[in-house]
């Protein structure tokens, strides 16, 4: 007996699909990294008290060239997670609508694993922000208005789905069943 395949609802794959457009974006935008480097490079300079730079060179060149592989780094992280979480969510919703459970509880798998798209931009705003407040300040507000409640989301998600599949393959006469 064959079951029918289902497909994620059309906002989800557009949400995965508009994330790993973003994440490409960002790879693509890397050609302009010198651009970036200066940008961000003037911007610290301009900030000494943000960044604790001293007035002497020898002494702040280090931290400026730190805190710009910081922000260089965010939009590298961008690119990586960006296309990561895209695919995840692309996968994870259609394994979760392939689930013989309520659709109550796959509504709510889908879009515990959607929330997931909304952790990425985190990196953006890092990107952006750093040469201007630094790492410092915007590491709280980010990580816990963004990473952990958005990124959480996506592995309670997962996690969950994942054990849907476990207790239907360890429930009584999974053996006989055809997937």
């Amino acid at each position: 007996m064959a079951t029918e395949w289902r497909k994620p609802p059309t906002w989800v794959i557009g949400v995965g699909l508009f994330l790993m457009a973003l994440g490409a974006s960002a790879g693509a935008s890397l050609v302009f990294q010198d651009w970036f480097y200066d940008f961000a490079r003037q911007r610290v300079v301009e900030r000494p008290q943000v960044h604790g730079l001293t007035g002497f060179t020898a002494v702040d060149e280090p931290r400026i060239t730190e805190v710009v592989e910081q922000s260089n780094r965010s939009f590298r992280m961008l690119h990586v997670h960006g296309l990561g979480v895209g695919l995840l969510i692309l996968v994870a919703s259609t394994a979760v609508t392939q689930l013989s459970a309520a659709d109550r509880l796959r509504r709510w798998l889908t879009a515990l694993v959607a929330l997931g798209a909304l952790y990425p931009p985190g990196w953006l705003l890092f990107g952006i922000l750093i040469p201007f407040y630094g790492f410092p300040a915007l590491r709280a507000p980010i990580e816990y208005g963004l990473f952990l409640p958005f990124g959480g989301a996506a592995i309670v998600g997962l996690w969950a789905t994942a054990g849907c599949y476990l207790l239907r393959a360890w429930s009584p006469g999974a053996a006989s069943r055809v997937a």
